[in-house]
């Protein structure tokens, strides 16, 4: 893409990795960490680009790292930590370990921009609440979930105005689209 959007993209990257056993991002694939093919997945989208978490492993990546203002929340704090970082309106989300991922994909969610708060793929397998768009005007619900000790991202998608984007075509074309190592033996699978 010529022209980046005005938008920022982030790596989650944040996990424990604790059904892996390590850090995630740092598994290679093709002599590229998960971690650096996100980065450069999303790089072409986005203005900026930073990584939601902190590792000092992850300082090789040239990349600004974005500590959890709540730590031990899970996902939701690295989204809420990240968009109040955010300079921009609108935030691309990409989770480290969904290595199939693509620019289609991407394209598609951007392009359904309008008037919402998030904008999240949807297919027969469910709902990828950490690949997705999120306007900053989601940080008050997400202040008051953390707040009342509410971290579940579905919860806060019922009460934002989401779009689902259907993206059950393009599993059609991409079978793994939406896989993600969670386990040795996911990873074992690529």
């Amino acid at each position: 893409m010529d022209n980046k959007p005005e938008m920022a993209g982030f790596v989650m990257a944040g996990g424990k990795s604790s059904r892996l056993g390590r850090d995630k991002a740092l598994l290679k694939i093709q002599d590229k960490t998960l971690l650096q093919r996100m980065i450069e997945l999303i790089n072409p989208f986005c203005e900026t680009v930073s990584i939601s978490g902190q590792n000092a492993q992850y300082e090789v990546f040239g990349a600004e790292m974005i500590p959890d203002l709540h730590p031990g929340c899970g996902p939701i704090s690295g989204l809420y930590s990240c968009l109040r970082s955010s300079a921009k309106e609108w935030n691309l989300f990409m989770s480290v370990d969904v290595p199939f991922v693509n620019h289609e994909l991407i394209t598609l969610l951007i392009s359904n921009i309008s008037n919402q708060n998030c904008i999240v793929p949807q297919h027969q397998g469910g709902i990828e609440p950490l690949i997705g768009l999120y306007n900053k005007r989601a940080i008050p619900a997400i202040e008051k979930m953390i707040e009342a000790g509410e971290y579940k991202l579905m919860n806060l998608l019922s009460t934002q105005n989401t779009d689902f984007i259907d993206c059950n075509s393009l599993i059609k074309n991409y079978p793994r689209l939406f896989m993600n190592i969670n386990r040795i033996e996911d990873f074992r699978s690529i």
